[in-house]
């Protein structure tokens, strides 16, 4: 053997021995050190999520040849920790976009992968609807998976004054493939008997969008005043609501007879219209904001959030398809401050990655603190394998992963957050931020990762087995 080719085969040797040591350190055992999560990278608060479409993009994988979304994690990364703190981009920064600033994030990823990312642009301060505020929404669009976004589309109108605003938007995917924004016109919830809700349609993954339904509390049985809460509210498939093309979100309302209920809004027509179902009213009188989340039975649990004096979050549990519901009460495995708080299935278009069981969940994780603002801090993600005890939201060992957003978030002024799945099945965060203790001043930051992130190392997406990639696109 010549000289030269001793040389290339002991170089090959070594390359080989240093593949074998990567592929180690994979998912398969829990990672000692995080990867870079995959051609993207970030920093402080502030920074920018780059690095191009991503590795995965454009490959096909699995036994059905799955064509990868662009921006989508190659398997080699998807075994790698992508962690959030090294892969966000603020979208909407004060100051940006002629507005001083920014609440209420909705986060959602349509059918053909597009993200949309919305919040209310509050041109001259934070405060709500209804206090001499001018607020409209807008919304960026990443074809990507959120390694490039789009400049600001308005949904509706653009706001001049007080008089034409509007805010607090929230998502639902149809079964169509378009998708709705909803949201509460002015005053907002501050006079009886007004503030509008208003549900917007696009059929070209957010880039135009046209006026679809819209409702004013006194349509509601026994509502004086209310709203849908920003997010995403459902796309129906299970059970029950199998086939039907059933939407639904929950209207939080304060009734004219007395107290605080929740009504099940759920659409019988892929969302050409809406119509009251079920209410609950908690007998304590104690909710707030509530997201509604589907169970792979059919089932629909309800999550209220509580009072800045209680704390906490309970649920109700519906098995009719939010005719009918019944209070089950605290959930002791959560800890909240009385803040909004967000869900998603793990699934993407309707098809789950793992199980059916498996429902991420995004809220504040610290104790009440009697507060509003400086009160809400530490964003965490949980998910659950197990339909949150299948469906018994006040039993324990709902949750087998709970994890912090963001590192040293125990000190980060976290305001309302939303959660969705990624084509690739990464899970990416809207939420607000700050470090600065100026009351609801935030920037409204996106973070994408992975669940061998989530699991610690324990789990991750494989384009081999995993339900998702079973499916051609």
């Amino acid at each position: 053997m010549s000289k030269l080719k001793r040389v290339f085969t002991h170089k090959s040797k070594l390359f080989l021995i240093l593949v074998g040591m990567i592929l180690a350190l994979s998912c398969e055992s829990p990672l000692g050190d995080e990867g870079t999560g995959g051609g993207t990278d970030g920093g402080d608060i502030g920074g920018e999520v780059s690095g191009g479409e991503g590795a995965g993009g454009g490959q096909t994988v699995g036994s059905n040849n799955y064509t990868l979304h662009k921006g989508s994690l190659s398997q080699i990364q998807q075994r790698q920790l992508m962690d959030p703190n090294n892969n966000y981009k603020v979208l909407f920064k004060k100051g940006d976009y002629g507005s001083k600033y920014f609440r209420i994030p909705a986060l959602i990823c349509t059918s053909n992968g597009t993200i949309l990312a919305a919040a209310d642009r509050r041109y001259e301060k934070t405060a709500d609807l209804g206090k001499s505020s001018k607020i409209d929404v807008i919304v960026r669009r990443s074809e990507d998976l959120g390694t490039t976004w789009s400049n600001p589309i308005v949904v509706a109108n653009t706001a001049t004054s007080s008089s034409d605003s509007y805010g607090d938007a929230f998502f639902i995917n149809c079964h169509n493939g378009d998708v709705l924004c909803g949201f509460i016109t002015e005053p907002g919830i501050q006079q009886d008997n007004k503030g509008e809700t208003v549900i917007y349609r696009s059929k070209d993954d957010g880039r135009t969008w046209t006026k679809q339904f819209s409702f004013l509390p006194t349509t509601i049985n026994d509502a004086k005043k209310g709203f849908g809460a920003s997010g995403q509210g459902l796309t129906l498939r299970n059970g029950v609501n199998a086939g039907a093309k059933k939407l639904m979100f929950a209207y939080f309302q304060w009734n004219k007879s007395s107290g605080l209920s929740v009504t099940a809004m759920v659409s019988e027509n892929d969302g050409v219209s809406f119509t009251r179902y079920g209410n609950i009213k908690p007998s304590d009188n104690n909710i707030d904001e509530t997201k509604a989340i589907e169970l792979s039975d059919g089932s629909i649990m309800l999550n209220h959030r509580k009072g800045v004096y209680q704390g906490g979050r309970a649920w109700s549990k519906s098995t009719d398809g939010g005719k009918n519901w019944t209070y089950q009460g605290i959930d002791g495995e959560v800890l909240d401050p009385g803040n909004n708080a967000d869900f998603t299935r793990y699934e993407f278009n309707g098809r789950h990655i793992k199980t059916a069981k498996h429902i991420l969940m995004i809220n504040a994780n610290v104790n009440k603190a009697n507060s509003w603002f400086t009160a809400r801090k530490n964003h965490t993600i949980r998910m659950t394998d197990n339909d949150f005890g299948n469906g018994n939201g006040t039993s324990t060992g709902k949750y087998i992963y709970t994890k912090q957003l963001v590192n040293g978030g125990e000190n980060l002024y976290s305001g309302y957050p939303s959660i969705t799945v990624l084509p690739d099945g990464t899970i990416a965060t809207l939420t607000e931020e700050t470090t600065v203790n100026e009351q609801d001043a935030y920037d409204i930051v996106f973070r994408r990762f992975n669940l061998c992130w989530l699991s610690g190392g324990k789990e991750y997406v494989n384009y081999d087995t995993d339900n998702l990639f079973q499916y051609k696109n």
